[in-house]
């Protein structure tokens, strides 16, 4: 678990650590002063700062360094968790620097890259990336400051999941024990899987599943 504070000064500090049995390599210390902060353009703002923040998915403004010139609440979470299984601490998780390298490489600049990513630990997790470009200019090199930054979006999709899942146990009035198991299929579990997963018997997770099939559709005939 990481224990640094997640905060980005006006002149960000960005440490590498590489193993010291590479004599070839030693930890490095970059400076980047970013000359156009964007928490000093949200700022001024207090609601849309608030709104942004509390967005699930999590935001990351880059610049082509890799220096983080924003992320909200929930990308600094996140990225605390991608970063779970990193040996060596770093600023950005792995997964998203070689994103933002994707980006860079890209010959379809204004395409975004998607991709879904899963941890060691089986978390499931969507990303995407592009060029971000300003509404006052169709340039893509003409940001804040006429400088070309980009954009990573990142989603935990078990979080998601859960959300969707407590939001159809609502509606439908599952049970707590049909909510487990209709997440763990969603999830593509086997019938074998979800049996283990919860401790039931076979038969009971087949019983379960008619129930919330019934209950989600009620008016559609389900086969014996």
């Amino acid at each position: 678990m990481l224990t640094r504070d997640y905060e980005v000064p006006d002149r960000l500090a960005c440490t590498c650590h590489i193993p010291s049995s590479d004599s070839h390599y030693a930890p490095r210390l970059a400076t980047v002063a970013l000359e156009t902060s964007f928490n000093d353009i949200l700022e001024p703002i207090s609601l849309l700062s608030v709104l942004v923040d509390a967005l699930p998915k999590g935001l990351i403004v880059l610049s082509t360094d890799h220096a983080v010139i924003y992320w909200n609440q929930t990308a600094k979470r996140l990225c605390q968790n991608l970063s779970g299984a990193q040996r060596y601490w770093t600023l950005l998780p792995k997964v998203i620097t070689e994103l933002c390298d994707q980006v860079l490489a890209s010959e379809h600049e204004y395409e975004p890259i998607l991709l879904e990513y899963q941890t060691p630990e089986c978390s499931s997790f969507r990303l995407t990336a592009s060029w971000l470009a300003t509404a006052s200019s169709d340039n893509l090199h003409a940001a804040i400051n006429h400088q070309p930054y980009i954009l990573i979006t990142v989603e935990d999709r078990d979080e998601v999941l859960r959300q969707e899942i407590q939001m159809e146990q609502k509606k439908f009035q599952l049970t707590n024990r049909e909510a487990e198991v209709w997440l763990l299929l969603k999830q593509e579990y086997s019938y074998q899987a979800i049996a283990k997963a919860l401790h039931i018997s076979l038969n009971t997770v087949k019983t379960h599943i008619r129930n919330i099939h019934a209950k989600r559709n009620p008016y559609q005939s389900l086969p014996a």
